[in-house]
Parts: C-alpha cells; structure tokens; sequence
C-alpha cells in the first residue's frame, strides 16, 4: 500500500465514524513533517484531537513496519486489522 493510498483508506475511515483528518501545522502556518513524513491528525466534531499519526510521501510502498505501527495507531478508532480487506 502506498502512503496516498493509506490516507485515502484512512479519510474513509475517518469521515464513516464522524471525524476529520488534517495536516498539522506550526504556529506560523508551515506543515509540520519529519523528513518527508507528514504529520496528520483526527479530529472529532468539536475540534479535538483523537490521535496522532504520520505518512510518507514517498512514491513507492510503505515500509510493513511504518504500515504496521500506522494499523496500530488507528485500531482504537477504526478497530483491530483495519488495513486488511480494503
């Protein structure tokens, strides 16, 4: 799975259960990345962070490490193995 693909999955995701997914950003209005990770957040009805998580924006697949801990940062909101037959 790519990294657009995974954040596609997850806006899906994210808009089924009532949430919102945005890129953070600085006090002066800069995205905040690591590199070429891309920091997002969910957020619920009211504006509040639910949970933390980054993506590459590599072009080629995702490392299964960086796509594992990406499944275990989302499975309190989406479920266990919510990657798995999407």
């Amino acid at each position: 799975m790519r990294g657009a693909q995974a954040l596609t999955l997850v806006k899906k995701l994210a808009h089924q259960h009532g949430l919102t997914v945005v890129q953070m950003v600085d006090p002066r209005g800069r995205k905040r990345c690591k590199g070429s990770h891309a920091i997002y957040a969910l957020l619920d009805a009211n504006g509040s962070e639910v949970v933390r998580f980054g993506l590459t924006d590599h072009p080629g697949d995702l490392s299964w490490t960086l796509l594992n801990r990406l499944e275990e940062r989302l499975a309190p909101v989406f479920g266990e193995k919510w990657t798995e037959n999407r």
